[in-house]
């Protein structure tokens, strides 16, 4: 009975040992290199060995080995259950971080194609954008390059309607002047010059018996009262010739004056002076003045007193009001009214000069008001190039003011504001 006991105990034990070892091998065949507690199988697996071939003499000694040997075979057993459990979760925890990581590599490739995409796309859009400087900026400079040459022809424009106004004023006093000129032509030749060479020859004639032929020969007797007569006219005609000398001396100045005004006026521009804004709108006037009352058109003068000087580039102050005032002058006489009436006022307030341009004309429409500073843009039907008061209002702004308009409407006339500001900024003219 004691024998069986000990070899059901003995054949457990062996048993138990054997699935240790297989379940080792096995857990080493599944999870690859894992080695953690197999100091501890191998350690027991030399104690089976001992007990076999050492203890095979005491029986009750081999039972307790062999029951010792079984209980240490269930812990080992139960403890790599236990490692196999933890392998398990560690190799489903390295499952997941592998598949984490090649997501991650795939979400960073695919990141980082669209970030090369990405990156293409930049390049792209910044090589257009380089070239959408490039052509701006070329545009600029033709900008710029058109803006002078805006400039040269408005000032060209604005010379040539002074020089058409100052030919109007030195053709009006021209004319008055060949007036004068074929007046004294005509008194010239009307004096009676035959007759006194009649009273010299006479004298002559009598010169040794001269106090006989005056006192006893009737035409000697005739002869004082005729040259008192004849000087009496002599004197009469030379005061006329006199008057129409001093006349035309006055249109000579006259026509000085006008010619030293366009001279003025004609120099380079581009450095400011000291001026009365007043004096340079009578210049305005004057020059303006033939073509105005040539086509019927009155001036209205509103000048507010004790305005002060300001300095300013007259030359383009001229060119602006000189295209105002012709703007003016044609808006009357599109408007077909009888009356023509263009009202210029010159008034201070807010640190600016302001110079108003007003007419009686065909006035502008609510819609065309906001585009009549656009380049090209015209409310004339014929003879409009477009560019006058454009270039007036990059003149304006280039003397720090501005060039406003203003119309109630169709056949309500317009007025345009140049102002002006009292104190100069620093600028840079063109000339």
């Amino acid at each position: 009975m004691a024998m069986n006991y000990a070899t059901v105990t003995n054949l457990t034990s062996g048993l138990l040992q054997c699935a240790v070892l297989g379940y080792g091998l096995w857990l080493t065949h599944r999870f690859g290199a894992l080695r953690v507690g197999w100091s501890l199988v191998g350690a027991f697996s030399v104690l089976a060995l001992l007990r076999v071939f050492l203890f095979q003499t005491s029986f009750a000694f081999g039972v307790k080995v062999d029951i010792i040997f079984s209980v240490i075979a269930l812990m080992l057993l139960a403890g790599m259950v236990q490692l196999e459990i933890l392998s398990r979760e560690r190799l489903r925890a390295e499952s997941v971080r592998e598949e984490a990581r090649l997501e991650l590599e795939t979400r960073i490739r695919e990141q980082t194609a669209e970030l090369t995409k990405v990156n293409k796309e930049l390049q792209r859009t910044a090589e257009r954008l380089k070239a959408e400087v490039e052509e701006r900026t070329r545009m600029q400079r033709e900008a710029e390059k058109t803006h002078k040459e805006m400039l040269i022809v408005s000032r060209q424009a604005g010379m040539s309607d002074v020089a058409t106004g100052v030919l109007h004023n030195v053709g009006n006093v021209l004319n008055s002047v060949n007036v004068s000129a074929n007046l004294v032509a005509s008194h010239l030749q009307e004096l009676k010059i035959n007759r006194l060479n009649d009273a010299v020859r006479l004298l002559q004639q009598n010169g040794p018996d001269l106090g006989n032929f005056i006192t006893n020969d009737p035409r000697g007797k005739q002869l004082p009262n005729f040259l008192m007569q004849l000087g009496k006219y002599l004197s009469k005609e030379q005061g006329l010739l006199l008057q129409e000398m001093d006349f035309v001396k006055t249109k000579i100045e006259h026509i000085k004056e006008i010619v030293a005004t366009q001279q003025d006026y004609g120099r380079v521009s581009g450095v400011a002076e000291k001026v009365r804004v007043i004096d340079l709108v009578e210049d305005l006037l004057r020059i303006h003045k033939a073509d105005l009352d040539e086509h019927g058109v009155s001036i209205q003068r509103e000048y507010q007193p004790d305005l002060p000087e300001i300095s300013v580039d007259k030359h383009k102050v001229l060119q602006i009001l000189l295209n105002l005032t012709s703007n003016a002058k044609h808006a009357c006489m599109d408007s077909g009214r009888e009356k023509r009436l263009v009202t210029v006022r010159v008034s201070n307030g807010d640190d600016r000069i302001r110079v108003a341009v007003g007419d009686n004309g065909v006035g502008i429409s609510a819609e065309n008001i906001k585009k009549i500073f656009n380049h090209g843009f015209t409310t004339r039907k014929k003879g409009g190039h477009g560019f006058g008061l454009h270039s007036g209002a990059l003149a304006a702004r280039e003397l720090g003011g501005a060039l406003l308009a203003h119309s109630d409407g169709p056949d309500q006339g317009a007025t345009f504001t140049l102002e002006l500001p009292l104190k100069p900024r620093r600028q840079t003219y063109e000339s």
